[in-house]
């Protein structure tokens, strides 16, 4: 048997994006690089893998600096300790150049530094050989495809480590059929951040980004855990994010107030699972125009993350945005649905008070009604004036 984990894109030393209206805690998600590559080591320990795949853009440019070099390096010594080997290609963000280093890497960690294929030979504890090939980038870009550079297959298990595009023109590009007739047990992409399957057998995959940084990073599931039984390849997706990206809907129907609009978002959040949070409100017809302007966003997400932390939900609301439906997921209303829609509003009993509520203060007039008997005259009127009065087609009587 043989196990790894294939990881690509982790962009360890990437700030989070699009939080300018959070600002002052954007400063709490500081440490989430660093906790999602000790979960990603922690998961490899656990699991007691053979060896861990990076399959480029470990890290989000190609001059780390000091501080990132040392964490990165700590996490691969915890690796080193158990006798684990680390294979690191570099990609276009990270692509290579020794002097950018501080320190030397790790002796477990080998690295592939050339743009040009070369093939590492291995053998796993339990007796199992394998063979990796793979390149790096040495430039921001590589316009010509590499997979006519990868060897023929060798060893018992064969692999190939690839960070490039097959839909583009700077990163590598290449055929998915180009990489079958290589004949290799495994392909261990990188570049695609959403976690996408090319082929099934042999997996020819992208594992997708371990932790989004921007609110387009939605669907991320980590880090693949690669298991070879001898006969079959077995792919498991683990999730290592340290906080999610999310949009939630919130309806706003029936609220007529600013105020029961702000309890409404305060008790939309029920959960402690780490998120960054867009809020969609919808159906907000009934709310007054400009109830929620531009300048006024920024003050209702503060007081919202404050509320947040006072409960220990662990969430971040980055966005308010008010949700308009897409024309083709609108439904067409009839004339009578128009019509039930109006007598509805003079139905609810504080409505109608606010309505009439100029009348009723008149000391002579609040002597001479009720006003549960006029609410119901009222609509009984207005009911008979719309069935009267307006001309409804055929299909509506």
């Amino acid at each position: 048997m043989l196990r790894f984990i294939h990881c690509a894109d982790l962009h360890f030393d990437r700030p989070f994006e699009g939080l300018h209206l959070i600002a002052n805690k954007v400063k709490e998600l500081r440490s989430a690089n660093e906790q999602v590559l000790e979960k990603i080591v922690s998961l490899a320990l656990e699991e007691q893998v053979d060896f861990l795949l990076l399959a480029g853009d470990t890290f989000h440019q190609n001059r780390p600096s000091l501080k990132t070099q040392h964490q990165f390096f700590q996490q691969m010594n915890r690796l080193k300790e158990k006798k684990i080997p680390v294979y690191l290609i570099f990609g276009n963000h990270d692509f290579y150049e020794q002097e950018r280093y501080w320190f030397d890497f790790p002796e477990n960690v080998q690295l592939f530094t050339e743009e040009q294929v070369r093939t590492l030979q291995g053998e796993t504890q339990t007796g199992v050989s394998y063979a990796i090939s793979g390149f790096s980038y040495r430039h921001p870009w590589i316009k010509q495809s590499m997979v006519k550079e990868f060897p023929a297959r060798q060893a018992t298990y064969h692999i190939g480590m690839y960070h490039g595009d097959s839909n583009g023109e700077n990163y590598a590009p290449f055929k998915v059929a180009e990489m079958q007739q290589k004949n290799y047990d495994y392909w261990a992409l990188g570049h695609v951040h959403v976690p996408t399957v090319l082929k099934q057998q042999p997996p020819i995959l992208y594992p997708g980004a371990p932790q989004g940084h921007t609110q387009k990073e939605e669907q991320i599931h980590g880090v693949q855990l690669v298991t070879w039984n001898g006969t079959q390849t077995l792919v498991e997706s683990r999730s290592v994010a340290v906080i999610d990206w999310v949009e939630k809907k919130l309806s706003l129907a029936g609220v007529r107030t600013a105020k029961e609009a702000l309890t409404q978002m305060m008790q939309a959040f029920q959960t402690s699972h780490s998120q960054l949070v867009k809020l969609l409100l919808t159906n907000t017809e009934n709310l007054p125009n400009q109830w929620l302007t531009e300048k006024e966003k920024p003050e209702i997400i503060a007081y919202l993350n404050e509320y947040l932390q006072r409960q220990n939900y662990q969430q971040l609301v980055y966005q308010i945005e008010l949700y308009e439906t897409p024309e083709a997921e609108k439904l067409t209303i009839t004339g009578r649905e128009v019509a039930q829609q109006l007598l509805q509003n003079y139905q609810e009993a504080t409505v109608f008070t606010e309505i009439v509520e100029e009348m009723t203060t008149h000391p002579l007039i609040k002597r001479s009604i009720q006003i549960e008997n006029l609410q119901k005259e009222t609509v009984k009127r207005v009911e008979e004036t719309l069935t009267q009065e307006f001309r409804w087609s055929e299909e509506e009587r």
